[in-house]
């Protein structure tokens, strides 16, 4: 057990090492000079050479690359073209909000989508089954930036029963600001949580094990949520890893429209102004992200299912 964790860990940071890399290779291969770009066209010889300096641009390849691994190391991700703040800082302040969304939409998703899935695997063939599978295949078709739109216009605008847009105060009212923008991300995640749910719960209500149990005179729900559900989240734990790595690189749609601000907001600025360091830098973080998350389904998964143990 401990040395397939230890195996996990090894290729997570195989993983963040390879990504640190490639942004590397990516910023080498422009053929514009960082400095001149961080200080601006007016800038003096002096103080250009002084950044250069700093970022090691004045060395070799190899000398360079190592001096941008040991600044991403102490968290120097360099300056931002258009506001001239520390990367690092600008991420810092935007990974808060964006975090706080995508916890929201995965705990809805977990919230509507896996009591739809069961009702449709429990109920299959039969009128909540097809309505459950009508309900996620719309979710599934509705763009994001339609769902939000939709909402923000009957539900805040309309009927004022939530706030436009912004961020809000702590505590109950930044909840209040957080329900649109949550509800609109996790739409998509709610038709898929629930579709795995019913595939993975009705292969599982086939096995021996679960009419064994019933032969015992167990109760359903016991059944169900005990035995059967649980060898059926192997796929669904995926899922999450992969939607808290990937929500975490920024949801730009639901944070531009609901000026929530978050990564996604940030990044699509970035890309507009051509801030070149802040895009690699948001990416490498969401990156990270990404591996650290599998890191963390991989861990569940060999928790949940003592199978994978013995591999």
């Amino acid at each position: 057990m401990i040395r397939l964790v230890a195996r996990r860990l090894g290729w997570t940071i195989v993983v963040i090492w390879f990504v640190i890399t490639a942004t590397f290779l990516l910023t080498a291969a422009l053929p514009a000079d960082p400095a001149k770009a961080l200080l601006g066209p007016h800038a003096d010889a002096e103080a250009i050479e002084r950044v250069r300096a700093h970022y090691c641009l004045d060395r070799g390849l190899a000398a360079q690359y190592g001096c941008w691994v040991g600044h991403v190391v102490q968290g120097d991700l360099g300056e931002s073209y258009r506001t001239h703040r520390p990367i690092s800082r600008l991420l810092a302040d935007r990974i808060g909000p964006t975090l706080q969304l995508t916890l929201a939409a995965i705990f809805l998703q977990l919230l509507l989508g896996v009591p739809l899935g069961i009702l449709a695997a429990i109920r299959r063939h039969r009128w909540p089954d097809r309505a459950a599978t009508a309900v996620t295949l719309l979710a599934q078709s509705a763009p994001q930036f339609v769902l939000g739109t939709l909402l923000l216009y009957v539900l805040a605008y309309r009927f004022g029963w939530f706030p436009i847009s912004g961020y809000g105060e702590p505590g109950l009212d930044r909840l209040h600001h957080l329900v649109l923008p949550a509800a609109t991300l996790a739409s998509v995640g709610i038709a898929s949580y629930a579709l795995v749910v019913r595939s993975e719960l009705g292969e599982a209500l086939a096995e021996d094990y679960v009419r064994t149990a019933r032969a015992k005179g167990l109760p359903e729900r016991t059944v169900i949520l005990r035995h059967a559900l649980r060898n059926a989240l192997g796929p669904l734990l995926t899922l999450i890893g992969l939607d808290l790595g990937v929500l975490l690189g920024g949801a730009v749609v639901v944070e531009t429209i609901f000026a929530w601000p978050g990564l996604g907001r940030e990044v699509l600025q970035s890309i507009l102004d051509g801030d070149l360091p802040l895009i690699l830098g948001t990416v490498l973080v969401g990156a990270i992200g990404i591996a650290i998350a599998n890191l963390l389904v991989d861990l569940a998964q060999l928790w949940l299912d003592p199978r994978l143990r013995d591999r």
